[in-house]
């Protein structure tokens, strides 16, 4: 009878040893968010600012650039997502576009470490994000999505384990407003787009207002730019509008943002 017994009971105990727990990623700390939403995974408030095309809507409430730092001894981590993971595109990877990109700082170094997207078919299905992870607490930062809405972000580690916010490292405000190339799209992780990149690199936080196709100096971008919390301005904003767009919008988008934003430093980049 022992036979019949023991197997089951031992799945049973190495079940509970593995159990998950979760926290909501907003309860942990959040960077690379430009300004604060109702929705803490969105970069802007659609419902305060309006005007934006539908696409456009979209893109603002996708969470590019926007990762999760937290601290943990857990030897797994897993993700359970809730949202919108229906866009599709031939010119970005799903890890991109649908998935989320930790990386593991070591000796003062961000390190990539584990990447992981939902299932097409069922999309907010647990995730294992990494498993067996050596002993001893890592240090933490999570890419969120660069193309699909989130209304809830879990993230588990195993019962028993520590997971905490972790201060972050990061300094400076640099608010940044561009094209494709900004949002990331056509890179291989969601956190690989280029201000992603200078962020790990330098240490000094960007915060990302990328939206594909779309940065062409609207007024209610800035509109949302006059409101931002920022040290600095960036803009990739010579790629998406031709060139009477430019002629038209370049002088008064300046000008408003020299008066909402005095001696804050506006740069430009080349295309």
């Amino acid at each position: 009878m022992n036979n019949f017994i023991l197997p089951p009971l031992a799945a049973f105990v190495s079940a509970a040893l593995s159990a998950q727990v979760y926290t909501e990623a907003s309860d942990l700390t959040l960077i690379g968010k430009i300004i604060d939403t109702p929705n803490p995974y969105h970069r802007v408030d659609t419902v305060r600012y309006k005007g934006f095309t539908k696409g456009e809507n979209l893109q603002v409430r996708c969470p590019a650039g926007i990762a999760v730092l937290f601290r943990t001894d857990s030897p797994s981590i897993t993700v359970q997502a809730t949202g919108d993971f229906s866009y599709q595109a031939n010119n970005t990877m799903r890890l991109a576009s649908h998935g989320f990109d930790l990386y593991i700082r070591k000796d003062g170094e961000w390190l990539w470490a584990a990447a992981c997207c939902p299932a097409p078919r069922n999309p907010q299905a647990p995730m294992d994000l990494i498993k067996n992870m050596a002993p001893g607490v890592k240090e933490c930062l999570l890419y969120l999505p660069i193309y699909s809405e989130l209304t809830s972000l879990q993230i588990g580690v195993e019962e028993g384990r520590m997971l905490a916010p972790m201060e972050s490292p990061f300094r400076h405000r640099v608010a940044i407003f561009g094209s494709s190339y900004t949002h990331g799209i056509s890179t291989s992780r969601a956190g690989m787009s280029y201000p992603d990149q200078f962020t790990r690199h330098t240490g000094i936080q960007m915060l990302s207002l990328g939206c594909s196709g779309n940065c062409k100096m609207q007024p209610y971008f800035a509109a949302v730019l006059e409101d931002v919390e920022a040290d600095a301005f960036v803009f990739d904003a010579f790629s998406n509008p031709n060139a009477k767009m430019i002629e038209e919008r370049l002088f008064p988008f300046i000008e408003r943002l020299q008066a909402a934003h005095p001696g804050k430093p506006l740069i430009f980049q080349q295309t």
